[in-house]
């Protein structure tokens, strides 16, 4: 399995590391569940990951920092037991099925458990009239992909299909809900109750890193941001490996 790519060091989670206290968010969570969030929302919250300055400067992409923390675990949990964590980055989802029948999650054709790498690439070769339908269909209003910062499923083996989703969580570090954002979230969910909002205040987060530096991009903002407003970002170093369904324990990676 190879969907799962990019790396950084995962935030400790210990109260003696100086960084985060869990201050018990939501009740929608698990103790492990925010563990392992928090732990990756402080860092990120801090440092981020930075793009190639451009014309308007280098952009600080919160969001990619998470996704590439998550993808590590799941990286390390694929080498070692043979399957991803239930912590899934960025799975876009194809809202075009009219309920009550689902939403699905957009997949590597050759992993189920894998994202679909290029969302370009699987507009062209699936959507209704291709890109041209696509964008016609954006400029129209019409709820057509969604991709929710994190998925949790219950049973990591499985793909995320709304049976196997346990929670939908939204990383929000200074943004806000865009239009219909939580609604499509609630639907891919299949209940509002699964749906959470997590914020750096909820995980007791502190700034007491001032010379901390964001992790330099390799990337320039690809065709695939460009779809879905998102920033770029590039690898840095590995996580510790942990069970899927194992305990949260990491003793204090952070990104040097």
């Amino acid at each position: 399995m190879s969907g799962y790519s990019g790396s950084s060091a995962l935030g400790g989670m210990s109260g003696g590391d100086g960084q985060t206290t869990v201050v018990g968010l939501n009740s929608r969570l698990s103790g492990k569940d925010e563990e392992v969030l928090c732990g990756v929302m402080c860092p990120c919250s801090r440092i981020g990951v930075a793009t190639r300055p451009m014309r308007d400067g280098a952009r600080i992409m919160r969001q990619k920092c998470v996704e590439q923390r998550l993808n590590a675990m799941n990286e390390s949990s694929i080498a070692q037991f043979g399957a991803p964590t239930e912590y899934r980055p960025e799975v876009a989802y194809d809202m075009s099925p009219k309920p009550p029948a689902p939403p699905v999650p957009i997949m590597s054709e050759d992993d189920s458990l894998a994202p679909h790498n290029s969302m370009v690439r699987w507009i062209i070769d699936n959507w209704p009239g291709g890109m041209k339908g696509y964008r016609a269909g954006k400029d129209a209003g019409l709820e057509q992909i969604r991709r929710p910062d994190v998925v949790i499923v219950q049973d990591p083996t499985q793909p995320p299909v709304q049976s196997n989703i346990k929670t939908v969580v939204e990383m929000k570090f200074e943004d806000e809900y865009r239009d219909r954002q939580r609604d499509a979230y609630v639907r891919i969910a299949g209940g509002d109750k699964k749906v959470v909002t997590l914020r750096p205040a909820d995980c007791g987060c502190r700034n007491e890193d001032p010379d901390e530096k964001a992790a330099q991009s390799t990337q320039t903002q690809s065709d695939t941001e460009e779809i879905f407003g998102l920033g770029s970002g590039g690898a840095n170093q590995a996580l510790p490996p942990q069970p899927p369904n194992g305990p949260a324990v990491f003793p204090g990676y952070a990104i040097p």
